[in-house]
C-alpha cells in the first residue's frame, strides 16, 4: 500500500443503507477532499483494511465501503480506528471569477480560515443567474475585505 499522507482517529456509527452498510462518522471531516477514497483500519481484533469512498455532506460524513467483504461481520453498532487518507489536505479550489475579485481588492483568500472558506463557497455555489452570482462575489469580497 502506497504510504498515507494523512491519519484520522476517526469513530462512529454503523448503519444499514440500500447499497449496503455505512460508516458514519461521529464528527464530519473537515478539510478534505470527499468523494475519494481512503483506506480504515478498524480498532478490532483480526481486522484488515477496509478501502472506503468517503461521502462528506453539510454535516455528515459517510464512509462506504467499496469490498463488503472486508467489512468484519463483528463490527457492532459502534466502531473506532483510523482513517487514512493518500491525498492528504486539500484546500478547496476557489473559482476564477472569486478569486480574480479577491486579488483586485487586494484581499488574500489564503488568509481565510476553513469555515469561512466553505461558507463562502457554498453561498456561491448557490447562485445560478450570473448577475447574483457576481453580485454574491461583490458581497464575499467586501465582507472579507472589511474583517481583515
Amino acid at each position: 500500500m502506497p504510504q498515507a499522507r494523512t491519519a484520522i482517529t476517526v469513530a462512529g456509527r454503523h448503519e444499514a443503507g440500500p447499497q449496503g452498510p455505512h460508516l458514519v462518522l461521529e464528527e464530519p471531516l473537515r478539510g478534505h477532499d470527499t468523494f475519494l477514497t481512503g483506506t480504515l483500519l478498524l480498532d478490532v481484533p483480526d481486522a484488515g483494511e477496509v478501502q472506503v469512498r468517503i461521502l462528506t455532506f453539510d454535516d455528515i460524513t459517510v464512509l462506504a465501503p467499496t469490498d463488503l467483504a472486508t467489512l468484519p461481520d463483528d463490527l457492532g453498532d459502534r466502531w473506532s480506528g483510523t482513517l487514512r487518507l493518500p491525498h492528504g489536505w486539500r484546500p478547496p479550489a476557489l473559482p476564477e471569477d472569486l478569486a480574480r475579485a479577491a486579488a483586485e481588492a487586494g484581499v488574500d483568500p489564503a488568509q481565510w480560515d476553513a469555515a469561512h472558506t466553505r461558507h463562502a463557497l457554498t453561498y456561491l455555489s448557490e447562485a445560478r443567474d450570473p448577475h447574483v452570482r457576481a453580485e454574491r462575489i461583490r458581497l464575499i469580497v467586501a465582507a472579507s475585505k472589511g474583517a481583515s
